[in-house]
């Protein structure tokens, strides 16, 4: 029942998230300080977790009794491509210029702690992730990410489905130049706060089910892996360039006329705070082991991810709100995976399917997971 309601309370997220980000990218016209500008959408400072990053991987599943002291190593490779602009209603807009792209290497550790809870269902450990960011001339350390009280969970109590539940809230330090992930950034400090949730279900013992033809032996270990990330920046971005929020996929002449219409001096700096961002991830996956047992393939897994970054509420430059420029990004994209022993390995390619508000977005993933028993 526990693990009932745990699964019914992060879809229910899911789905509320979903509704906020609607409404927040609701077409029509934008405004600042009761003032109404172009219908091309301020570039978003998406601060933080602005794409999805799985801070674990565990081919496995289940976390029941894993012994205290052991030690996750982690490393991400992402690269991230960003074309043209798309505005409130999905399509580009006509003379905006394209995005540039990134690469972030992100190593990340996670410690179990050596005394744990009496149950073997609860596991709490520590979790860091030092994200390294590179975008065209800028780059070097960004955010480091971190929680003290990483919580996770297994109900262990079903014979039929595995499952593990991971729980953390996270605060994320600028280090090095603090550069964010959006082009307009620039060198600013951001302190962010996020809540962290994901979780894995995994069928098994699936041979036992059914017989003869009807069998379902074949569904042995199909898993289903969501995830959920709530980021909202603690501070404001200090003398940010009007330019860098008003019509940032305009240049020249265009870009200065729509901020003059708002009573601005083109290049005028105020302090800038980014809408709270939502992370919404969804992995399927499909053991290789169940077509060709006994071969090197059984080692790994297919699978299809749907990734979703998104803003909730709505941002502010200088004390005033900047309506209907909410973000909503949905890519999509297949996946595979290799694990043996100790090591796991995913590879992404996720495609772009629809975006508002920012530039149309596609992502190559390499992630890495190794266990030290220490």
């Amino acid at each position: 029942m526990k693990d009932t309601r745990l699964f019914r309370t992060m879809a229910m997220l899911a789905f509320l998230s979903v509704l906020i980000a609607r409404n927040a990218v609701a077409a029509g016209f934008y405004t600042w300080n009761g003032k109404s500008f172009s219908t091309l959408a301020p570039l978003p400072q998406n601060t933080g977790q602005g794409f999805c990053f799985n801070f674990i991987t565990n081919q496995n599943v289940d976390m029941y009794g894993v012994p205290a002291n052991l030690l996750l190593g982690g490393w991400l490779s992402t690269y991230v491509s960003n074309g043209g602009f798309y505005g409130p209603n999905g399509s580009k807009v006509a003379g905006s210029e394209n995005g540039g792209n990134a690469w972030s290497i992100t190593p990340s550790v996670y410690w179990f702690y050596p005394l744990q809870f009496d149950t073997q269902s609860l596991r709490v450990g520590f979790n860091a992730a030092l994200f390294l960011l590179s975008a065209g001339d800028v780059g070097g350390p960004s955010e480091l990410w971190l929680t003290p009280i990483a919580l996770s969970y297994s109900y262990h109590q079903f014979r039929y489905l595995k499952d593990s539940t991971f729980a953390a809230p996270y605060i994320s330090l600028p280090v090095g130049g603090g550069f964010g992930f959006t082009p307009a950034n620039g060198w600013v400090n951001q302190y962010n706060f996020s809540w962290l949730m994901q979780a894995w279900y995994q069928l098994a013992h699936m041979d036992e089910l059914g017989v003869g033809k009807m069998g379902l032996g074949w569904l042995d270990g199909v898993e289903f892996h969501p995830l959920f990330v709530y980021t909202h920046q603690l501070n404001a971005t200090p003398n940010l360039p009007n330019t860098s929020v008003f019509g940032a996929g305009y240049q020249g002449a265009e870009q200065s006329a729509q901020i003059q219409a708002l009573g601005l001096t083109p290049g005028a700096t105020a302090g800038y705070m980014p809408a709270d961002s939502i992370v919404e991830n969804n992995v399927i996956s499909y053991p290789l082991k169940n077509i060709f047992p006994g071969t090197w393939l059984a080692n790994g897994r297919l699978g299809i991810m749907v990734d979703a970054a998104m803003s909730a509420f709505q941002s502010s430059y200088a004390g005033y709100g900047i309506k209907n420029a909410g973000v909503e990004m949905v890519s999509v994209g297949p996946g595979i995976q290799y694990a043996k022993g100790s090591f796991v390995m995913w590879l992404w390619d996720n495609q772009n399917v629809m975006t508002q508000n920012f530039y149309n977005v596609n992502e190559f993933w390499l992630q890495i997971t190794y266990f030290f028993n220490l």
